[in-house]
């Protein structure tokens, strides 16, 4: 009878504990401002691709030529495809959605869900079968077949550099501890 006591409080105890997952609208606000860290970091990572990236290639001062015009506009319509118009999708991989404000280390575990996502080798092959049929314009020579060859190794080097979670969130208010900024909502127009 004890036995049964005990693991009746126990289950009981479970269930009323807080909830430690991430919210779904609190998954979206931050895919939304990932997004906005990812655009804001363009220049950024533009530049490391040209100096890490191209000394690989035969052509370095095309390849630097081509990622200082194309890439800022390919990681703008990724970010805009899966980030933004996508964002409830990658939350629903996390299995994320009831209110609540979220922690830390929730953070630094959600970007780990998010950096796990992009580097998975069936989303890059989506992310480049996506850039090959709505970012390449049929004018543009050898777009599609340069994709199809640069994005993978750019992306998985561009993510190595730049998607280190602990040190993303520990930037954020939910880790600093500062208060959050206001955020632009992506598809609001700015009062002139």
């Amino acid at each position: 009878m004890k036995v049964l006591l005990v693991l009746v409080l126990a289950l009981a105890g479970a269930n009323s504990a807080p909830d430690m997952r991430f919210s779904c609208s609190e998954c979206v606000d931050e895919m939304h401002h990932l997004g906005s860290l990812v655009k804001e970091g363009a220049e950024a990572m533009t530049e490391y691709l040209q100096n890490n990236y191209c000394p690989t290639v035969d052509d370095a001062p095309e390849c630097e030529e081509h990622i200082a015009f194309y890439y800022p506009h390919m990681l703008h319509a990724i970010v805009q495809h899966y980030f933004v118009d996508g964002a409830v999708h990658v939350c629903q991989t996390m299995g994320v959605c009831e209110a609540r404000r979220y922690t830390c280390e929730e953070c630094v575990v959600g970007l780990e869900w998010v950096e796990a996502y992009l580097e998975d080798p069936i989303m890059i092959a989506e992310m480049t079968v996506y850039l090959g049929h709505n970012f390449c314009l049929d004018e543009w020579e050898n777009c599609k077949e340069d994709v199809a060859v640069h994005f993978r190794p750019m992306h998985e080097m561009t993510m190595e550099k730049f998607m280190i979670p602990t040190e993303i969130c520990n930037s954020e208010p939910v880790c600093t501890g500062e208060t959050a900024k206001p955020t632009h909502h992506p598809h609001t127009t700015p009062a002139a």
